[in-house]
């Protein structure tokens, strides 16, 4: 009896079907299989949509554009609002090629803030005297375990690998509410190689205006889009599936945590300052304190609200040596 036989086969660990030794291929031959691949991505049934996820939404029409989408071997994220189509949005089975691996996941961020809330740290809670890791750090540890899953799983089966998240509301004292995914931690943006943010905004159509779905770009191929909002894409959830939408106009009013507005200040806004240049628009130092309490959670609503408490900020101010292993406490001199 060998080990398989005894403790089964370990599901994550992805082993190949075969141990024998693999037949050796060059590097052109590699690259010739690779461009000759007509299944490299899973559209979205969005063609601007689809270009813009290969990485070059330049305009210029070619059929390795054409055939563009969610790429293959690698996580894509999709997050956004309740009811803005991020379930329409993922690869059904009716829009996959033959022969073309995809896992879809949905709602990871609920099962993710279920077993690990946001919890605060108490204030009493001194540093080194805890018996064991604290709930942030064991989240930020099954996140990067989770994430290094999934990115192993899509590489070796060569398969696309969709998560489909919730967003959260970042309350802030000096800037407006932003949104931002739900799973928001530095271990977890390392791990995702392309993120698509969906809302709901106004556009305007024959000059009408109208509520629609849009779709957008934070990060393409592992790089972050600092314009993430300058080039949005519209589309309706139809029952043959997605058609894209056709629009006059639009200015999105969705503030986003990666880009959020700066204070505005009187002169700025073109006012006369009668008493001081320095004058703040908006909210003063002294009015902080006077800022009223998080509002009641809506029972059934996915949206998570984030306050400002620094344990739960932001969850990346952690090193990389307490997500290895748990440090032991400090022993009292």
């Amino acid at each position: 009896m060998d080990y398989h036989e005894r403790h089964g086969h370990d599901a994550s660990s992805f082993d190949l079907p075969s141990t024998h030794r693999l037949p050796t291929v060059s590097a052109a031959q590699a690259l010739d299989e690779l461009d000759g691949d007509a299944s490299k991505h899973v559209s979205t049934s969005l063609p601007d949509l689809d270009r813009a996820l290969t990485g070059n939404a330049s305009g210029l029409s070619s059929e390795q554009d054409e055939k563009g989408g969610i790429q293959k071997g690698q996580v894509t994220e999709i997050w956004g609002p309740p009811g803005v189509g991020k379930t329409a949005l993922g690869p059904t089975q009716s829009s996959l090629p033959p022969d073309v691996g995809l896992i879809v996941i949905d709602s990871l961020s609920a099962l993710v803030n279920h077993a690990f809330p946001r919890l605060p740290a108490p204030k009493s809670a001194v540093k080194g005297n805890s018996k064991g890791p604290s709930t942030s750090l064991k989240r930020l540890q099954v996140l990067q375990y989770v994430v290094g899953a999934l990115q192993k799983l899509a590489a070796t089966r060569d398969a696309a690998v969709v998560v489909l998240t919730q967003c959260a509301t970042r309350m802030q004292a000096e800037r407006r509410a932003t949104l931002t995914s739900a799973i928001n931690a530095s271990v977890w943006e390392q791990g995702i190689a392309t993120r698509v943010v969906l809302f709901r905004d106004w556009m305007w159509h024959d000059g009408h205006a109208s509520g629609s779905r849009l779709a957008a770009l934070q990060k393409v191929n592992g790089k972050v889009t600092s314009d993430a909002l300058d080039t949005v894409y519209a589309f309706e959830i139809k029952s043959t599936g997605l058609i894209p939408a056709s629009y006059d106009g639009i200015k999105p009013s969705v503030a986003f945590s990666s880009t959020p507005g700066p204070k505005r200040k009187l002169g700025e806004a073109g006012f006369e300052v009668p008493d001081s240049e320095d004058e703040d628009y908006g909210w003063q130092e002294e009015d902080t304190s006077l800022l009223p309490g998080m509002p009641p959670q809506w029972q059934g609503s996915e949206d998570v609200i984030l306050g400002q408490h620094p344990e739960t900020d932001d969850e990346g101010n952690v090193d990389d040596s307490e997500l290895e292993a748990d440090k032991a406490p400090d022993e009292e001199q």
